[in-house]
């Protein structure tokens, strides 16, 4: 199983190459044109002219507080075939084509998942002939503007395939951690197998990998048009932000060895209160999850806090690695400063996409990235020093003739029926004339005959029990899985593949084997079932010997 686990970690990179040249197809794809269709490629702007009541002229970019109404003129722009395209933040909003109204968005939704939608895409179509177009718009949350975002008279086709073209960057790098993650969940179980391995908490790394993919890919408005409920996608954005602050702390605490922190019991502590009262607060109605937001930034700078505290001590106890300590600070610094600057980014601009994320992610890829490529090394140098360990056991505890395992496995054995007290059926055994073998047809005729016989017992003993090779001549099988009837049938079938042996291989001297067994029940004495069974081994053997 180790072995079959190694090899499928071993064939990562060419699983990552392929995804890799899957991933520049898609780019190559989105990024060239396309051969021209037969429909109309007329793309009109929407963002600017449009007058409110007081007569003033404004653009969508830049709206002010409160419910307003916008008036547009569009008789220069053929709307045949063509849609109003647009986004929408937290926004609810009518449109009136020549005084009728032609679409409304007010979206009711279930009441634990609050007010807020989050982002929407709407595609409206017009009316041939429209002359003027009214938006009466109205903010989800009056402390802030109102926000429509890339208003157009498009085709629909083609406004989504500009809207994914431009996405592609950030479903990239979305895409790119959630690969990653799945990588270090891979290897977080297969360094189960790796004594090393356990220093290191590869399910974080790998589960907060996923989680900023998750919440990052939000942006790119994929999740709202596959599941056509916005408000969900927003809500889980909102959870995976909660949790999100957790996991670092935690890969860097297994990282510098201190996987017993009380910051992260601390930590714990933060998170399960902000959850709890998160869904408190946002089901009962008294504080919309909107607001609450602002908790979870503040615990995931006191989570930025902890994760460079831990790191320093580290680097001051020498309790780390130093070139990972390097790797780690490089990485971290890269994604506090992304962090940092998309809440800076928020806190000036709170009408944006619940705050762009563009920084953040870039400064998490690239702390993935350098953490990544470290474990992975780190991974394979681990596996080299496991398959190496498990040889040298092998080397240790195998007969390098026949293959069974030795004495030394055979005295550990012993042990292990002593003090686990396991009952079984001690089997002795012996290969007769085997010296004649040697002096009458040489070593190399004997060490068939050993191996012979070892193959024997272990296949008609395979069933019941181990054998081990515990002398020239001499073998033991320890029958934990059978009684008396076991063994007699297992030597039985012994005697059977001795006489096929025989018969087909026919060697100088016939193979004979002595046997003789004995029970152990515990408490008795092992070594008087042993003393017994070989005993009745050396009987055996003389009735053998008496018969030619």
């Amino acid at each position: 199983m180790d072995k079959q686990k190694n090899r499928i970690f071993r064939l990562l990179p060419d699983v990552i190459a392929l995804f890799v040249i899957a991933l520049l197809m898609v780019v190559a794809v989105l990024c060239f044109d396309a051969p021209k269709k037969h429909y109309s490629e007329t793309v009109t702007d929407l963002m600017t002219r449009w007058q409110a009541d007081d007569g003033t002229i404004c653009s969508l970019d830049n709206l002010p507080k409160g419910d307003l109404v916008l008036t547009r003129g569009i008789s220069d722009i053929d709307v045949k075939d063509q849609r109003l395209c647009l986004k929408s933040v937290d926004t609810f909003f009518t449109v009136s084509a020549d005084g009728a109204v032609i679409y409304t968005y007010a979206p009711e939704q279930p009441t634990f998942l609050g007010k807020s939608y989050g982002m929407d895409l709407h595609m409206i179509p017009l009316p041939q002939g429209t002359k003027e177009l009214t938006l009466y718009v109205r903010p989800l949350f009056q402390d802030t503007p109102a926000a429509l975002k890339d208003a157009a008279v498009e085709d629909a086709g083609l406004y989504m395939g500009d809207m994914y073209k431009k996405a592609l960057p950030d479903f990239s790098v979305c895409l790119i951690m959630f690969m990653f993650g799945l990588i270090m969940l891979f290897i977080g179980i297969t360094a189960r197998n790796l004594k090393s391995g356990d220093n290191l908490n590869f399910f974080a790394l790998g589960t907060f990998a996923i989680l900023v993919g998750l919440w990052s890919i939000n942006e790119t408005y994929l999740l709202q048009v596959l599941t056509q409920f916005p408000a969900l996608i927003k809500f889980l954005n909102y959870m995976c932000l909660i949790f999100i602050a957790y996991l670092p702390v935690s890969f860097t605490a297994s990282a510098t060895n201190h996987k017993n922190t009380v910051l992260l019991k601390i930590l714990q502590c933060l998170i399960t209160a902000n959850f709890l009262l998160t869904l408190v607060l946002n089901a009962s109605g008294i504080c919309d999850i909107y607001y609450l937001l602002p908790l979870s930034q503040a615990i995931i700078v006191v989570a930025v806090l902890m994760t460079v505290y831990l790191i320093i001590r580290a680097v001051r106890k020498k309790s780390i690695n130093r070139q990972f300590a390097r790797t780690l600070i490089f990485g971290m610094g890269a994604a506090v400063i992304g962090v940092m600057i998309d809440l800076i980014r928020y806190i000036e601009n709170k009408n944006g996409m619940l705050g762009t994320s563009a920084f953040t992610r870039v400064g998490v890829l690239l702390f993935l990235l350098v953490v990544g490529i470290y474990l992975i090394r780190e991974r394979n140098r681990l596996t080299m020093e496991h398959d190496r360990a498990q040889l040298m056991e092998k080397m240790a505890y195998t007969d390098c003739l026949t293959e069974l395992k030795n004495r030394i496995a055979f005295s550990e054995k012993e042990n292990e029926i002593r003090s686990n007290a396991i009952p079984a059926m001690i089997v002795q055994f012996d290969v007769n004339m085997l010296k004649k073998v040697n002096d009458a047809y040489g070593h190399a005729a004997g060490d068939r005959h050993i191996i012979a016989a070892a193959h024997v017992l272990r296949d008609s003993f395979a069933q019941i029990g181990t054998c081990y090779r515990t002398g020239g001549d001499e073998f033991i099988v320890v029958a934990e899985r059978g009684g008396e009837a076991e063994t007699k049938l297992a030597l039985a079938e012994m005697q059977k593949m001795v006489d096929e042996y025989n018969e087909n291989e026919n060697p100088p001297v016939r193979l004979q084997i002595a046997y003789g067994y004995a029970p152990y029940e515990p408490p008795d004495a092992l070594t008087e079932a042993e003393r017994l069974a070989d005993q009745r081994m050396y009987d055996c053997k003389k009735k053998m010997k008496a018969v030619g």
